[in-house]
């Protein structure tokens, strides 16, 4: 593997990716229950989805336009899951 521009992005995206999830798991264990635990679950899984879109191409035996089509599908669930978090949090 070589170490081109794109793949040096990858990593460090990769690296902030891992922190973040690494501090809001340690904030929710700390907030246990209410709101805040509802919330941090909610940035947990958008940052879980981003990072899975972000990694799509290793899956190079697909199409290109599968390719694209399953990133944009996991990009699109990552912002629907804040969006309807959000809505239900501020709704009760």
């Amino acid at each position: 593997m070589s170490l081109t521009p794109e793949t040096t992005v990858y990593l460090f995206m990769m690296v902030i990716y891992i922190i973040i999830v690494y501090i809001y798991e340690r904030a929710r264990k700390k907030y246990k229950g209410g709101n805040i635990e509802t919330l941090i679950k909610l940035i947990l899984i958008n940052t879980i989805l981003l990072l899975a879109a972000d990694y799509t191409y290793l899956l190079g035996f697909l199409s290109p336009e599968t390719i694209d089509i399953l990133q944009t599908v996991l990009r699109l669930a990552a912002m629907c899951a804040i969006a309807f978090g959000g809505l239900r949090l501020v709704s009760t």
